[in-house]
């Protein structure tokens, strides 16, 4: 019996072409780009001429590049793909042909833009021609909105009268969110930059509506109409693009939501209170997790009024649970009982001493087991996360998660209570599925940051599995969830299977009958910061008393060689990523408690997100390294120590991070500026008796912005990746450095 060929068109062929051709220009196979456009061409594909034009581009051949582009576009070239009509009318257009004119007009735009070759009028309508000419391409909007957001951030820092009154009454702001909703209603490529940014914007604007200008004594009563105006045609607008939308959507940016409730404009948090009905009605599982902190907030305020509001919102609901026999009143309600009990057994309990010890979670945290069994998720990552649709055509019929969702079945009554200074206790649940979930349940505490700081982490590795060679190295950042019970307390996904730096050295020393005198060793540093001369006495009496033992560690844990290598790799590569992010983020006390190791592939993992945004300069012994990388960390790297696979894998990290600067300083400014979170408030208390300072978001942001873009302190000129890494690197081996740290940092480990 013979087979029949399957029929393929010169179109289905050209377009392999053109794949080829795309991938080869990314990995910077110019030659056989170029190979691969020209049988595309022969082909009688028209989309060769973009492709032709990106490679052109791409060897700094700019002046051609868009003149191809734009010889192309006049000439009506993408009007006759399929053969047919060469009208120019977009309604008589295919699908096809739409999108291959709308793709043509952007890239053009795109490159004016960059070229600075026409002024801001006429790339206004370069930019506004793709979404007319196909409404349902996500990236036409997205980049029409993204140029709205240029002019907005380039009026933000002028004196009020040099700013434009389209500025001022709010209308730009109004048209970036328009056409990023318009982006997220046809696809989600684009949603972590752009969701973050809506809702910053439109919260911003409905709070500044009653407000003078800045620098202004009082608001005039003509602005303070066209304000209104502006406001309410956002309203309008987003009323329908919020039915449209379909829920989980919103998930994804739930606590950034919940977090601003008290919003003083009523009609803001009327829209507010629609999404957060709209997510937990379609999500109600997941979704309750992140308004327990409403349930349960002790702050008697107009966060709580509204949080009321919310609740009995929901309350009247009638809609069944997906998959269930109950509705979301009962949902609600053992919810609230759960939240109750967590609490009492974060709160309960007199633990003194410096040991982990067991007790009861009925007897000691007189928690009661009525609560449960709970139909709420586990909060682990894998339960709270939602999946994204992998094709924009799925958007709406997308299923964020799974059906067989893991819920609550019970706790065992064995507790573990940790021995650090807030008694973190480490609960068991056992899963509907018949398996046992570890959490831990942190007292005095609020984790609002560390959730957020987790998105942002969450963002990072999305960013590094797009990325070719990062993808390779399997670069990554471990994360977890977080989940705030109030402001106060909060659960967090146990990882099992880790072990705390210090634990592992202490340990190692100890079998060598090495122990620290921290007395002794005070006195030492002390002495060798005295002078730049007393240095020696850091390298020689300090540093002398602790060889390095880290690298014994992975080959006690390691013994096979294959094992052993791919574990250092590992341990290379992921404290690489974390130093670079860390960095980026001002984040300190890295100790040798809040660095950790996974005990089965050798990985790094951070734990305690306490101190950002540089407050370790704060603090009355200031941090002066950029990253934790003692001798002990450098000898477990192998013979090349920093000069390998950890150089190279901080150069990619920090690479990634310029190129994703706009996407991750989206989501930092959605939660740097939020008021609910305690970045300019000291909640939390440092150990070491430092007295807390305000930070200012614009201060914070402004410095996140400095250093992703390669700029040092006091210094004007920027240095390349290379240049940033071998710095950032020299500050953290500095001996100097080292001995100026705090004691309880553990310089010598």
């Amino acid at each position: 019996m013979g087979l029949s060929r399957p029929a393929f068109t010169d179109l289905d062929i050209s377009g392999l072409w053109l794949s080829s051709a795309r991938l080869a220009r990314k990995t910077n196979s110019l030659h056989q780009s170029f190979n691969a456009v020209l049988h595309a061409s022969k082909l009688g594909d028209d989309g060769a001429a973009i492709e032709n034009a990106k490679l052109l581009w791409r060897e700094d051949q700019h002046r051609k590049a868009i003149q191809i582009l734009q010889g192309a576009i006049k000439s009506n070239k993408f009007m006759t793909q399929t053969g047919t009509s060469t009208s120019t009318s977009s309604t008589k257009l295919s699908p096809q042909q739409k999108l291959l004119t709308a793709r043509a007009q952007l890239l053009l735009a795109k490159w004016l833009d960059s070229a600075g070759q026409t002024h801001a009028g006429a790339l206004r309508e370069k930019y506004q021609q793709p979404p007319k000419t196909y409404s349902t391409w996500e990236k036409g909007h997205y980049y029409l909105g993204r140029h709205y957001k240029k002019i907005l951030e380039a009026e933000k820092p002028l004196k009020v009268d040099d700013q434009s009154d389209n500025y001022i009454t709010g209308e730009v702001a109004r048209l970036v969110i328009e056409n990023y909703v318009r982006s997220l209603n046809s696809g989600t490529k684009y949603l972590y930059q752009t969701l973050p940014r809506i809702l910053t914007l439109w919260l911003d604007l409905g709070a500044q509506v009653d407000k003078a200008p800045e620098g202004k004594v009082s608001l005039s009563r003509e602005l303070h109409r066209r304000r209104v105006e502006q406001l309410n045609l956002l309203h309008s607008f987003l009323d329908k693009y919020i039915h449209r939308l379909p829920a989980y959507i919103f998930y994804t940016a739930l606590p950034q939501i919940v977090a601003r409730i008290a919003h003083q404009n009523p009609n803001v948090f009327d829209r507010l209170t629609h999404i957060i009905v709209k997510v937990v009605e379609a999500h109600p599982r997941q979704a309750l997790w992140s308004l327990i902190g409403i349930m349960t907030t002790r702050q008697v305020s107009e966060r709580k009024a509204r949080g009321t509001q919310i609740l009995q919102a929901l309350r009247n609901v009638s809609k069944k649970v997906e998959g269930s026999t109950f509705d979301l009143k009962y949902l609600l309600r053992m919810g609230e009982k759960l939240a109750e009990q967590l609490l009492l057994a974060c709160q309960n309990g007199d633990f003194h001493g410096n040991k982990t010890v067991h007790a009861s979670l009925t007897r000691d945290l007189r928690f009661n087991h009525k609560c449960t069994p709970c139909p709420l998720v586990v909060p682990v990552e894998g339960s709270l996360t939602a999946t994204l649709p992998a094709v924009s055509e799925y958007v709406k019929k997308h299923k964020a998660f799974s059906r067989d969702v893991v819920t609550i079945g019970s706790f065992l009554d064995d507790v573990l209570v940790l021995s650090s200074l807030a008694k973190p206790r480490r609960l068991t649940a056992r899963g509907s599925d018949g398996k046992l979930y570890m959490l831990l349940i942190k007292p005095k505490d609020d984790l609002r940051t560390d959730q957020r700081l987790m998105e942002f982490n969450g963002l990072i590795n999305r960013s590094l599995k797009r990325d070719t060679e990062s993808s390779r190295r399997q670069l990554y950042i471990r994360t977890y969830a977080v989940t705030p019970l109030n402001e106060e307390c909060g659960i967090i996904e146990w990882v099992p299977g880790i072990k705390t730096m210090r634990d592992i050295l202490i340990g190692l020393y100890a079998s060598q009958k090495i122990y620290p005198d921290y007395t002794v060793l005070k006195q030492l540093m002390d002495e060798a910061c005295l002078s730049d001369g007393k240095t020696r006495v850091f390298t020689d009496e300090v540093l002398g008393r602790f060889p390095p033992v880290l690298q014994l560690w992975f080959a006690q844990q390691f013994p096979n060689p294959s094992a052993w290598f791919s574990a250092r790799l590992r341990y290379t590569r992921s404290c690489a990523v974390m130093s670079m992010v860390g960095t980026i983020l001002g984040l300190g006390d890295r100790h040798g408690e809040n660095v950790n190791l996974e005990e089965g592939n050798g990985g790094v993992f951070h734990v305690d997100f306490n101190c950002l945004f540089d407050k370790g300069l704060t603090f009355a012994k200031p941090e002066r390294v950029p990253f934790r990388l003692t001798h002990n960390m450098v000898a477990a790297m192998g013979i090349y120590g920093y000069e390998g696979p950890f150089r190279k894998s901080c150069e990619l990290t920090l690479s990634i991070l310029r190129q994703q600067e706009e996407t991750l300083m989206t989501i930092l400014e959605a939660f740097i500026y939020d008021p609910t979170l305690d970045l300019q408030k000291e909640k939390r208390t440092h150990r070491r008796g430092d007295v807390g300072v305000k930070l200012q978001p614009q201060s914070v942001v402004d410095s996140i912005k400095r250093k992703v873009k390669g700029l040092l302190p006091h210094e004007s000129i920027p240095l390349g990746v290379e240049g940033q890494v071998e710095e950032l690197i020299k500050q953290a081996v500095d001996p100097r450095n080292l001995a100026a740290m705090y004691i309880g940092w553990c310089p010598f480990l």
